[in-house]
């Protein structure tokens, strides 16, 4: 019996294929807090991934309060991770009315008020920086 190769053991149109993956689209739980009812990390769901909140001060850099974290083995068992949250991230802004989540070296753009409070970001915590700081950023995928 001869191995054979994922690909040529499974056939499969491309929008079964794209069917298949849609199911794990976790984007949908984008903005949740979650933890495992047995661990005590807490993690952002963002673009799909759980992303670790390191800390408790970058905690409170971000959220209005620790109230609506989900606690789902589910969740934290299934959804893929990412990249923690860089140790100290925050809500950051220049003189216009854009605001980014900074993180991971990159600033990611919050787009609306909607994508704000879908993620209960803490909107007394956003921290207003020269344009210059926040244009040497380089730019990430937008929150949401």
């Amino acid at each position: 019996m001869t191995q054979q190769s994922l690909a040529e053991r499974v056939h499969a149109t491309e929008s079964q294929a794209k069917e298949a993956l849609a199911v794990n689209d976790w984007t949908k739980y984008d903005g949740e807090r979650v933890t495992g009812s047995n661990s005590s990390p807490v993690y952002l769901v963002l673009h799909g991934q759980l992303r670790w909140i390191p800390n408790p001060t970058t905690y409170t850099n971000l959220f209005a309060s620790w109230d609506g974290i989900i606690v789902s083995d589910y969740l934290v068992d299934n959804i893929p991770r990412g990249p923690a949250l860089t140790n100290g991230a925050v809500l950051a802004k220049g003189s216009s009315a854009a605001t980014y989540l900074v993180t991971n070296g990159q600033k990611l753009w919050i787009p609306n008020p909607e994508t704000f409070n879908k993620f209960a970001f803490n909107s007394n915590k956003v921290v207003t920086v020269p344009d210059v700081v926040i244009d040497f950023i380089p730019t990430g995928p937008n929150v949401g």
